[in-house]
């Protein structure tokens, strides 16, 4: 299988998890715009907004550091893959405590918030085992197996928020069907890790998990920043403004975040090649410049028909949210692939720092707009940022070509 090949294939079992996952999302979303109104939809998205804050703590760039150290030395991948899954289910716990406990701290903290918050933060540590097992997945080039077990956990969460709709549960206990998607998630995948591992179970090692911790920090401090100033502008509107606006901004987000998922596909491909050879990343730059295109010009004229689908109508706002949104796309597919050239260079430090600045760009002007603009700055804030990251992002991999070549010579 050629190299194109290869990318394209686990790139292509990816987006058809994601199709799966993003179809059950709009239905979801969709009957909560209907059932639960602007506000519900607020409570609810925030909700997850927060979690997923965690789930990506979780991740702490374990996974990209491993992989980078080991590559593909198959016995040194299956001896450490043991205590990485102890590790994570230690440090999930730790997670779930934090983000139950800082609850009374959030001005935005509502009591159906905090109770969807408390009956989903168990997620976190089904999150962290679906994740460990990622890393097989990712080195093997089996992605399938991976859409396997997302596929079988978004059926199971789709058919029991269907259940809890028709009965009209509150929105805070809605999160439940969610928990148990990720349940089922990490169980298959656990499972499947049998076809490259004998044993699949956990090694709590402290002394490797504070060794790993102090090798990765700054990669999950980057990722974390990443996120933060990717979703930190949805409390920032909960707190000025209202449920309202933040439910009308998310429904666009959630369409926007799901064609975002593209280019972290196909760099979660190419990664494991890129850790091997750097001679294709023209072209692999030149797809993702492409396809950002093509999706700033699909969303431009059917986002309006999108949020009419999804919602039902009553959603204005977030159709000139989403066109908005939708055109950092270029910016948002090419920082995906600099990031990681950053990563597999093991250039750590640099990208933290880049990402503190974007994070201080982003909250500055989300504080200074959102109050009066709302769910439209936050749309705006969003591009601006990504366009700065991208600018840095460039600058910097210039100025080391250039340097490495002064060097040459």
């Amino acid at each position: 299988m050629n190299y194109f090949s290869k990318i394209f294939r686990q790139t292509f079992w990816q987006v058809l998890g994601k199709a799966a996952t993003s179809i059950s999302t709009f239905i979801i979303l969709g009957l909560i715009a209907r059932n639960y109104g602007e506000a519900g939809t607020g409570v609810f998205t925030l909700a997850l907004t927060y979690l997923a804050i965690f789930y990506l703590l979780a991740d702490f760039g374990f996974n990209a550091h491993v992989l980078r150290r080991v590559k593909d030395r198959d016995l040194e991948i299956k001896i450490e893959w043991q205590k990485l899954l102890g590790t994570r289910i230690l440090w999930s716990l730790v997670l779930v405590i934090l983000a139950v406990s800082l609850l009374p701290l959030w001005p935005f903290a509502t009591s159906d918030f905090t109770k969807a918050v408390i009956i989903g933060s168990p997620a976190i540590i089904f999150s962290g085992v679906f994740i460990t097992c990622n890393l097989f997945f990712q080195s093997k080039l089996r992605y399938d197996l991976s859409v396997l077990a997302v596929g079988l956990g978004t059926v199971g969460s789709l058919t029991l928020f269907l259940f809890f709709s028709l009965k009209k549960y509150p929105v805070s206990s809605l999160v439940f069907a969610h928990l148990i998607g990720w349940i089922i998630i990490a169980f298959f995948a656990w499972v499947l890790i049998r076809k490259f591992i004998f044993n699949i179970f956990p090694v709590f090692d402290i002394k490797y998990a504070l060794s790993l911790f102090k090798q990765s920090w700054l990669i999950a401090a980057t990722l974390a920043l990443n996120v933060l100033y990717f979703r930190a502008d949805a409390f920032l509107i909960s707190y000025f403004r209202t449920p309202f606006d933040v439910g009308v901004y998310n429904v666009a987000y959630s369409v926007f975040q799901s064609a975002l998922v593209l280019p972290t596909f196909i760099m979660n491909s190419y990664y494991p090649l890129m850790l091997k050879s750097f001679g294709n990343i023209k072209y692999v730059g030149l797809s993702l410049l492409g396809l950002s295109f093509f999706g700033t010009f699909f969303t431009l004229v059917f986002a309006p028909l999108v949020i009419e689908v999804l919602t039902g109508g009553g959603f204005a706002g977030s159709v000139q949210s989403l066109q908005i949104l939708s055109l950092g796309f270029p910016a948002y597919f090419l920082s995906s692939l600099f990031m990681w050239i950053f990563i597999a260079k093991g250039k750590y430090k640099e990208m933290f720092l880049l990402y503190t600045s974007g994070l201080f760009l982003n909250l500055i002007l989300n504080f200074l707009y959102i109050p009066k603009y709302s769910f439209l700055a936050a749309s705006w804030v969003t591009v601006i940022s990504e366009y700065f990251i991208l600018l840095i992002q460039i600058f910097l991999i210039y100025n080391g070509t250039r340097k490495r070549n002064h060097l040459k010579k």
